[in-house]
């Protein structure tokens, strides 16, 4: 009796262990699957199983052996401040496990850690992974590595807070990134650093060596790119960049016009003539008008007025009476020296700075200044490349950018060249998504309401439906669709797509065949291949024979056997093909 007592207590007992057992387990799991842990990635050995001592099963962080299930980061990797860096510095390619987006592969997705309630709204929080020490705007402090400080750039608060002049967007110094994921922004071949690119925005002619920029407009006197700032030094004052009312002859001098007459020998203060900008010549009054790329003229006397065309003042000011006197004396320059350097005045036209039809006419063929036909080449109104592209070709699509830049990451549209250039289909032409101008002084082209943007109007395409976000996507697409409708999206900088990466491929499976139209999915199961429906288009069914022919609005059928056919109208096809009779088989 004893024996059988103590049998069943043992079975009992077991029983209970082998439960508590797969309690543990299940426990394990659950916490293997969570932020700390993740399966060792293909490769993992004793360099890179990390944890501590003790084998997998005691918590101390998985065997270094790499076995499947056990600890690869150490204790405590969920931390901010331990995966953090190493994701910013791209120590670590986190897409090894964590999947292509990060929305999980051998190890969880990101966004089930990150906020729960908004899984995805840290992917496009700037101050998730860096700035939002001193404000909540992006820019360091807070580091990439996440210290705080002012890292290599003191000046960054400074910059992107209200101060002299309204507060900066990311995009005067850098490629604005959109995502996490946005092409040269995490994931990139240059890790741990933020890339300083100044191409998009106010300066497009500057540049920056690590500790200083250069010919830059915004620390400039206002007459052209040509000021120059440390990124140590201290904020500047009203005189910093340009003359102002105690400065010397000399500063003055360098003006434009007739500065120096006024400020220092008739006593008129720059809220005088720039009454919107300052109330007192010594403060800013609008932010917005300062720093803005364009001079902000008005008057603080009242019925006093300049004409833009000639450049006279005309009323009474400062006790004197302006019977149209001119801002510029009689054979005087009106803009600096070397201003006729293209890299010089084709921004501040460009970008409209300037309005140089004040000047130099209407139609640019002279008024109070020259004809730019005198300077210019011939046919220069016409040729696209004379101001902008012609950098990598000759298609007119930067590079050269509006800004004069050949940099081709700095342009806001990297794909450009690709688009202007035949590849799998023939080379777009302009109005694919822009209304295409005939002259210099085509409507909505160089003088508009818009300055320094480049219009993106896909109405007149293959893709009439499509929408540009601006950043890089766009949508509702034809040109990267599936040849079903609008339905493509696709992001500037993304890979170059494959036969599969719009619609489904030879290679593509069952169940990206099912998206096609009619029997494709049936057609190619059985082992055909797109050339025997598509014979003009494809010759193997992995490349284009003619580019004409695709992506151009139609559905081109053509067979690769004889005496097969088909019609569009009723969707049947009839003939022998493949080993099979078709007598009027409707698609």
């Amino acid at each position: 009796m004893t024996s059988l007592v103590r049998r069943l207590l043992l079975s009992e007992l077991g029983a209970f262990s082998i439960a508590v057992a797969l309690a543990l387990a299940f426990a394990l799991l659950v916490v293997v699957a969570g932020c700390n842990y993740g399966s060792v990635p293909p490769g993992g050995g004793d360099d890179q199983g990390g944890g501590g001592e003790g084998d997998s099963g005691d918590g101390g962080g998985g065997g270094g052996d790499g076995a499947g299930g056990g600890r690869y980061h150490p204790e405590g990797f969920a931390d901010p401040a331990a995966h953090g860096p190493e994701l910013v510095a791209q120590r670590q390619d986190c897409r090894t496990c964590h999947g292509e987006d990060l929305t999980g592969g051998s190890g969880p997705s990101c966004d089930g850690c990150h906020d729960p309630d908004q899984p995805k709204a840290w992917r496009t929080d700037c101050t998730f992974c860096h700035g939002g020490s001193d404000n909540q705007t992006g820019a360091p402090p807070r580091n990439l590595d996440g210290s705080g400080g002012g890292g290599s750039f003191p000046a960054h608060t400074a910059h992107v807070t209200d101060g002299m002049a309204a507060a900066a967007d990311c995009i005067q110094c850098h490629v604005k990134a959109t995502d996490v994921l946005s092409p040269g922004h995490v994931f990139d071949d240059t890790p741990g650093t933020a890339e300083v690119d100044l191409g998009a925005g106010i300066s497009p002619q500057a540049a920056y060596d690590g500790a200083t920029c250069t010919s830059v407009y915004c620390h400039g006197t206002g007459r052209g790119d040509d000021g120059q700032v440390a990124a140590s030094a201290p904020a500047p004052g009203c005189t910093g960049c340009h003359a102002g009312m105690g400065s010397d002859q000399a500063a003055l001098d360098a003006m434009s016009g007739a500065h120096r007459l006024h400020v220092s020998s008739d006593g008129v203060t720059c809220a005088d003539c720039h009454a919107g900008v300052t109330g007192d010549g010594a403060s800013i009054a609008d932010r917005t008008l300062h720093v803005n790329g364009a001079r902000d003229v008005a008057f603080a006397a009242p019925g006093f007025t300049m004409s833009a065309s000639d450049r006279t003042c005309s009323g009474t000011c400062h006790g004197v009476d302006h019977a149209g006197l001119p801002w510029v004396a009689s054979g005087a320059r009106f803009h600096p020296a070397g201003y006729a350097a293209p890299a010089a005045h084709g921004p501040d036209m460009e970008l409209q700075r300037m309005d140089c039809r004040s000047c130099h006419g209407s139609d640019l063929t002279g008024g109070s200044g020259p004809s730019c036909d005198s300077c210019h080449t011939a046919q220069w109104r016409t040729t696209c490349t004379y101001c902008h592209g012609g950098g990598q070709n000759q298609s007119g699509a930067p590079p050269r950018d509006l800004g004069s830049s050949v940099a081709t990451v700095s342009q806001s549209f990297v794909a450009h060249t690709r688009h202007v250039s035949q590849g799998v289909a023939r080379a777009s032409d302009c109005n694919q998504c822009h209304t295409r101008p005939s002259d210099v002084m085509s409507a909505a082209h160089a003088f508009d309401a818009t300055p320094a943007a480049a219009e993106v109007r896909l109405g007149g395409g293959l893709s009439p439906a499509g929408t540009y976000d601006g950043a890089g996507t766009c949508t509702n697409l034809y040109c990267h669709g599936n040849g079903r409708g609008d339905n493509g999206t696709y992001t500037d900088g993304s890979a170059s797509l494959g036969c599969g990466g719009c619609h489904a491929g030879r290679q593509s499976g069952s169940s990206a065949w099912s998206a096609m139209s009619g029997d494709h999915r049936k057609h190619l199961g059985e082992g055909m291949s797109c050339q025997d429906c598509h014979s003009t288009v494809t010759a193997d069914g992995n490349s284009i024979r003619d580019v004409s022919l695709h992506i151009d609005g139609r559905r081109q059928v053509a067979f690769s056997v004889g005496n097969f056919t088909y019609d569009p109208a009723t969707r049947r096809c009839s003939g022998s093909c493949h080993g099979e009779n078709h007598g009027g088989d409707t698609w």
